[in-house]
């Protein structure tokens, strides 16, 4: 049997998805992709189907000498952001005659990068292909870049790059960003810090090389300086994790053997093991074992929760329990508050 919805159709009041707005579904579609809508994954294009974007906010493009001598070395390491000409056009339809005649894309990040790219003579250039960015309606646009950022996935020099599009979408405030984000300030200064990372660092860290808290807040340093710096952090880390699996040496002296639950000694050596009134060894309770790096899957360290600050615990808290578990965190914290409250007065 048929229902009224069949009946009706699909049109823009009895579509197949009731009740979502479509800042719900740009969000959905630019963390999952589909229909070409949202963000695709990672892809290579060939440079001549990607139009120069006429709404770029830059009217020049300043002096490229630094990114073209970057690009000639290592490549384009970040992935640029385009869209499909029809989006841009759909939304823009007397723009059409601006765009570069044969492309098929338009870009919306990485203006530099692409013409760097063409300088050099790149055949191809690494691309995400976004039609939500080109946008006109603000909020629409505003919910593509934060799900950008949310995006599952991504190294971290893309997460900084998704930062700071961010960033420049509210005019450069980084307030803004980490008030949307419910992010510390020092948090996303480090990870903005990456974006400033010599060419040959930024390539270590996309290629798996090097880790990303060896290379954090060295944008300060020359190029040579943060390669050093980078190496001592590394070294370092190096030493404490070989520090802390180098097994504990046994004492020279006591060579004790254990046979059904008694302790045997070489009384030629060392001393017997302390025994209860009944000359029963008596039993020890080990220490707890803290977690170090090579207990968990793979070898790699366990996450730590961030106990020193609430914003981040809060931000893993939403995106990472089911609401019902929320709730009962949020009725503790309050009580907890009250309580304090109470005790103050």
């Amino acid at each position: 049997m048929s229902t009224k919805k069949d009946q009706l159709g699909r049109g823009t009041s009895f579509g197949g998805n009731p009740g979502r707005s479509a800042r719900r579904n740009a969000i959905d579609q630019t963390i999952n992709g589909g229909d070409g809508a949202g963000t695709t994954a990672l892809t290579d294009l060939p440079v001549p189907a990607i139009s120069d974007n006429p709404d770029n906010p830059r009217n020049h493009l300043r002096n490229l000498d630094d990114t073209v001598a970057s690009v000639r070395e290592v490549g384009v390491i970040l992935p640029i952001v385009v869209g499909t000409v029809d989006a841009y056009v759909r939304s823009r339809p007397d723009r059409a005659g601006d765009l570069d005649a044969g492309t098929q894309y338009v870009v919306i990040d990485g203006h530099r990068r692409l013409e760097s790219a063409r300088r050099v003579g790149l055949a191809t250039i690494p691309v995400r292909v976004d039609d939500a960015r080109l946008s006109n309606d603000e909020k629409l646009l505003e919910s593509a870049f934060i799900a950008n950022y949310h995006r599952e996935g991504m190294t971290d020099l893309e997460e900084a790059n998704a930062l700071k599009q961010l960033v420049d979408y509210y005019g450069g405030s980084q307030t803004k960003a980490c008030k949307r984000l419910s992010m510390s300030a020092s948090t996303l200064s480090s990870k903005l810090s990456l974006l400033k990372l010599s060419p040959e660092l930024q390539k270590e860290l996309m290629t798996g090389e090097r880790k990303a808290e060896h290379v954090r807040n060295l944008s300060k340093l020359s190029p040579e300086a943060q390669k050093a710096k980078a190496d001592e952090r590394a070294a370092a880390a190096r030493q404490r994790a070989q520090a802390r699996h180098k097994p504990a040496a046994e004492p020279a002296d006591f060579h004790g053997v254990k046979n059904h639950g008694t302790v045997t000694v070489d009384e030629k050596r060392g001393p017997s093991a302390a025994a209860d009134g009944q000359g029963r060894p008596k039993e020890s309770i080990p220490e707890p074992r803290e977690a170090i790096s090579g207990d968990g899957p793979e070898g790699r360290s366990p996450k730590m929760f961030p106990y020193d600050d609430g914003v981040e615990a809060a931000t893993l808290i939403l995106f990472k329990m089911s609401p019902e578990e929320r709730d009962k965190v949020c009725d503790a914290l309050l009580r907890d508050r009250e309580k304090r409250t109470a005790n103050a007065s």
